[in-house]
């Protein structure tokens, strides 16, 4: 395993701190009030980016949301250190504990107390000081005189079969497949809903996700009640994001949840359950929403060529991803992972079986801060097989990973969709699909980086 992970960088991981100046971008504190975003410093808004109302103000429905020229809302999650506890590194096991950038130094004095920079804030070599990513899933959006894919409340969410708001009726995109989501994103920003082949944002990475993952976990660990994180379960039982995933609108551990069809089944709207709170990854209504079920959605940084899996390298910028498989700078095929991408293996994986997340007091996520383990908990996926087993834990929200043996053109998906009940949920990932695959419960939302 090449030690490029969380090493081989333009920079060493330090950022100015300037950043971290009074509560601009901040990740906040677990369990309190805006945890799990913040303020975007000024000086990083993207073009085309505005403030909300609120958007500086916490404890506001709008703190550290912003809103993109399309209409599109995002949210701004800053910069954080993030610590996988072990039982003997003064955290319990499967405790994860995130704190803010400026808590330390810089990289070398977080690793010292056994904290790691998530995969997500590396980007292009360089370490990023935070990402923008969709609050709601993706839903067809009139542009200029085309259509783009848009994170817009109560949107219906794109599918990528011509059954269910197919994706082909973006201008950017020509089939209904997979791979369509990397131009669709790309057009976000392009003109009249073509492909911006300079666009700076791209479909939301498996790594973001697995960050998500994360910082809702730290949340409701550190939760003492449902005033700064609505769906808190004090019983440990429930203790994570609700969603639409029982078939039937609803949520297979929590009643009160219901959201409006959006004419498909029982899809939903994206963002409209009824109490928002209860479906975002903090528990609050600044939240990214809908990351349990409604849609499974297209993760990219990862891929495989049916013999072997790989990881995009520390040096790749996920912009830079394109939808092919036979150019440089292609997700899939084996031009573009020789130029991008390095191996990694996952020696666990078994063909066609869920795994669940969580086997007694088991580890499950590997606190190692280079190589192999490090990449899979960069995925938010179990260190071994004893991290894992028929059942998993309430603690992981009986999630769990769906294996294949090795998918050509594997195309990873994340979250469930609503009618995965318990196998929906911010920690699941879906390892059989293909870049070419087609499917009424396959979605998408979009990310970018300010640099």
């Amino acid at each position: 395993m090449s030690r490029q992970f969380f090493r081989n960088r333009m920079v060493t991981g330090d950022l100015p701190q300037m950043f971290d100046t009074s509560l601009t971008n901040d990740i906040g504190v677990a369990g309190g009030i805006g945890f799990g975003v913040g303020i975007c410093p000024p000086s990083l808004l993207p073009s085309g980016m505005a403030d909300m109302a609120g958007s500086e103000t916490i404890g506001d429905d709008n703190y550290g949301n912003y809103q993109f020229a399309d209409g599109s809302i995002v949210c701004w999650v800053p910069i954080h250190w993030t610590k996988i506890g072990t039982g003997s590194n003064g955290l319990a096991v499967n405790i994860i504990s995130i704190v803010k950038y400026s808590t330390y130094a810089n990289e070398t004095a977080a690793n010292a107390a056994g904290y790691f920079l998530p995969r997500c804030f590396i980007d292009g070599g360089s370490v990023q000081p935070g990402y923008f990513v969709d609050k709601y899933e993706c839903s067809k959006n009139a542009w200029g005189t085309g259509y783009i894919g848009s994170s817009i409340k109560d949107g219906l969410p794109i599918s990528t079969a011509s059954a269910h708001n197919q994706i082909a009726d973006l201008t950017a995109c020509g089939t209904n497949a997979n791979f369509e989501a990397i131009d669709a994103a790309h057009a976000r920003d392009g003109v009249n809903g073509a492909v911006n082949a300079s666009s700076n944002w791209f479909c939301a990475s498996r790594f973001i996700y697995a960050d998500l993952a994360m910082l809702s976990m730290a949340h409701g660990q550190a939760a003492a009640a449902t005033t700064y994180c609505a769906w808190y379960d004090a019983g440990g039982t429930t203790n994570y994001p609700k969603g639409c995933n029982d078939d039937a609108l609803g949520d297979v551990d929590d009643g009160t949840i219901s959201y409006t069809t959006d004419g498909y089944l029982n899809c939903g709207k994206t963002g409209s359950n009824t109490d928002l709170a209860k479906t975002t990854h903090n528990g609050q209504n600044c939240g990214v929403a809908d990351l349990n079920g409604n849609m499974y959605e297209i993760s990219i940084g990862v891929t495989s060529n049916g013999s072997n899996y790989f990881v995009a390298n520390e040096s790749t910028a996920m912009k830079d991803f394109t939808s092919g498989d036979s150019d440089a700078t292609d997700h899939w095929g084996a031009t573009g992972i020789a130029a991008l991408m390095t191996s990694f293996n996952i020696a666990y994986m078994q063909a066609g079986a869920w795994a669940y997340l969580g086997s007694g007091a088991n580890q499950v996520l590997s606190e190692a801060l280079i190589g192999n383990d490090a990449v899979l908990t960069s995925l938010g996926i179990p260190k071994d097989s004893n991290g894992y087993d028929a059942t998993g834990t309430n603690q992981f929200g009986l999630d769990g990973m769906y294996q294949a043996q090795v998918t050509n053109e594997l195309c990873v998906l994340s979250g469930g969709t609503w009618n995965s009940g318990s196998k929906a949920g911010v920690w699941i990932s879906y390892w059989i699909s293909s870049r070419s695959s087609s499917s009424y419960i396959y979605g998408f939302r979009v990310a970018c980086y300010p640099v």
